[in-house]
């Protein structure tokens, strides 16, 4: 019985069994745990699955790489301010989005620096005596940040952004102008 969890290295191994060593690809399947039809197809110059699936992604993969060097910064630096020095692990980025369902990433649409602009303390503070005139009466516990949506990395024109998962919960980051923005919706 074949196993259905099996290695890149794994598969390497199989293929070198056929090809070095003398074994068929249906001893070299059973003996390493992989599918005869994998060990056949990358011996006909097919490619891996993930090989395949990285040139339809969206974003490439270096642009993966920084969101994960940002986001790792970010909570390393939370730590440290916490006492905490220890490194974190290899895979904590990734685990920590499996960890969260309600995250997944997007790219992020742009949109006129200038409506971003407009969002100046004064405004703000405008925005909230108003508020607390017409909605005073609503206790904070019954009122809801509706826009959550993630936190860009990076600039440029298309950027990575992890926030909710919900597709209809859309990322708008402030036009090429600028550098960092960070704004949830």
């Amino acid at each position: 019985m074949v196993r259905r969890n099996y290695t890149e290295d794994d598969v390497a191994e199989a293929i070198f069994d056929t090809t070095d060593r003398g074994l068929s690809q249906n001893e070299a399947a059973q003996k390493r745990g992989v599918p005869q039809w994998t060990i056949s197809r990358r011996l006909s110059g097919q490619a891996s699955r993930n090989e395949r699936i990285q040139a339809h992604q969206r974003i490439p993969k270096s642009q993966e790489e920084t969101l994960i060097r940002w986001v790792r910064a970010c909570v390393e630096a939370i730590l440290q301010q916490q006492g905490d020095n220890k490194p974190l692990g290899k895979h904590w980025t990734t685990r920590f989005v499996k960890r969260h369902p309600k995250l997944s990433t997007k790219i992020g649409k742009r949109q006129e620096a200038a409506r971003f602009d407009g969002f100046t303390p004064k405004a703000v503070n405008w925005y909230f005596d108003i508020r607390e005139n017409e909605y005073g009466w609503i206790k904070p516990e019954n009122t809801v940040n509706v826009d959550e949506g993630g936190i860009m990395v990076g600039f440029g024109l298309d950027s990575l952004v992890i926030g909710s998962s919900d597709p209809k919960k859309k990322v708008m980051l402030k036009g090429v102008q600028s550098r960092t923005w960070d704004f949830v919706y």
